[in-house]
């Protein structure tokens, strides 16, 4: 009866295929070992080439790890099967590195299969999750809190590795397992309440049967239905990614702040976790409350800046939001000074514009002032106008408005990026600021009933 269910399973997600290579990864215990007399047992069904197994001691249980293994290695010889080993200290690793035992575990065993995978040809690493696995899976990143992707559980099928068992339930294993007559090892740690997988299993789910007793069968179509919706959001993001995208190297990635705004919340948020993953390498440590403040961020003008896990940093503008894993550079002061004769004309080069000038003998009759031009009280102004970068402290009276107005807070007002601020030329005459090149001019300068002569000064980009 499992081994139909599992071909069924193999066949829905197309683990397998005639002449594929396997590797089966098998640490002693009555799934991995169900796992192997599986595929062993469909071998010719399945058109399989061939099947190695692939045992890692983890040196955690003293005596026990080794016993483990050797009890592997007889199961090999039984088999008439290769099997390859490789054995790590575990704790050790996990205490140089800040990782928990099991995050340890997880990342040098997977390193194991990837590089045992390469070495014996295999194109499929083979793994004895159940459905059990999953629900608990599922359960404990519930209570870490995590997004779509945590809560789908364990995948089926993951790049080359993939779970025959994944809808297999553990009484189904020791039905099969005894069938067979066979006597696998136990890992007494699979009962210590240190580790919170064995909580979520031993404790939290027989609590949960109080409620309703076929909770894990309920949580399992869950986690189904949580992967067929994960992988319909990915599908929507991987489009919307490209389209925002507008540039990547090896440590970050640059995207559009303004087509991100524009992306409805749910692909919004992936598309966020998506790009984070692309620099991080993973998403562990991520939470909610990170995206959640880098979302809050987009909508702002100012230049922000955000740390997330692991060093990453994201920082952004009403333009454009880059995720690196390189702290962003602080932005150099931009300094200019130069001084304009009216009538005449001066480059500014650090602004990429040309300031004209020119004296009209009578105040222009209907004008219109553009962003570009800016007509003047000569006056009030003289024939001698200074044009330089901004200051702090700056004020100016804006047209139209009643007192004085830090330049600061006008750029703000005006949403003007922080990096452009510095490239916004001031024009000084007659003692104050007159004209802030492409936004304002001063209201004591303007051209009055009381005006003879007037000033037009225009900028152009060079």
């Amino acid at each position: 009866m499992l081994e139909k269910k599992a071909l069924q399973t193999i066949k829905e997600y197309k683990m397998l295929q005639p002449g594929d290579t396997v590797l089966a990864g098998v640490s002693g215990g009555a799934d991995s070992i169900s796992l192997l007399y599986l595929l062993y047992n469909l071998k010719a069904e399945l058109g399989l080439s061939s099947i190695y197994i692939g045992h890692f001691n983890h040196m955690l249980r003293k005596g026990e790890s080794d016993i483990d293994q050797r009890y592997v290695e007889d199961q090999a010889k039984k088999l008439g099967l290769i099997c390859l080993t490789d054995s790590k200290d575990v704790a050790a690793y996990a205490a140089k590195n800040k990782l928990s035992i099991e995050d340890a575990a997880r990342r040098l065993r997977y390193a194991f299969y990837d590089e045992t995978a390469i070495k014996t040809n295999s194109n499929k690493i083979v793994l004895g999750h159940t459905a059990d696995d999953s629900v608990e899976t599922f359960l404990m990143r519930l209570l870490r809190g995590a997004g779509l992707k945590g809560l789908t559980g364990i995948p089926p099928v993951r790049g080359n590795i993939v779970r025959p068992l994944i809808k297999i339930w553990r009484k189904e294993i020791d039905q099969y397992i005894a069938s067979l007559k066979l006597v696998p090892r136990i890992d007494h740690t699979n009962y210590e309440s240190k580790y919170l997988r064995n909580r979520v299993r031993l404790k939290l789910i027989p609590q949960l049967k109080i409620y309703n007793l076929n909770i894990k069968e309920i949580l399992l179509q869950t986690v189904l239905l949580l992967t067929e919706d994960y992988l319909y959001m990915e599908s929507k993001t991987k489009g919307a990614i490209e389209d925002v995208t507008i540039s990547k190297k090896e440590n970050s990635i640059e995207l559009d702040a303004k087509k991100l705004r524009g992306l409805e919340p749910p692909i919004e948020r992936h598309l966020l976790r998506t790009a984070v993953e692309k620099v991080k390498g993973n998403l562990a440590e991520l939470t909610f409350s990170h995206i959640h403040d880098v979302i809050k961020n987009i909508d702002q003008t100012e230049r922000w800046e955000l740390h997330l896990p692991d060093s990453i940093f994201v920082s952004g503008n009403k333009n454009s939001l880059i995720i690196s894993k390189d702290k962003p550079k602080e932005l150099e002061k931009v300094a200019y000074l130069y001084n304009l004769t009216v009538p005449g004309e001066i480059i500014i080069k650090e602004a990429g514009l040309k300031i004209s000038s020119s004296i009209l003998d009578a105040p222009p009759e209907g004008f219109e002032e553009s962003r570009d031009t800016a007509y003047l009280d000569f006056e009030q102004v003289g024939k001698k106008i200074t044009i330089r970068s901004r200051k702090d402290g700056d004020r100016f009276y804006p047209l139209g408005m009643n007192g004085a107005k830090k330049i600061q807070d006008y750029f703000v007002d005006q949403k003007v990026p922080q990096e452009q601020r510095d490239l916004i030329p001031i024009c000084e005459g007659g003692g104050r600021i007159i004209w802030v090149v492409g936004l304002r001019i001063d209201e004591r300068v303007k051209i009055g009933r009381k005006t003879k002569k007037a000033i037009k000064l225009t900028s152009s980009k060079i």
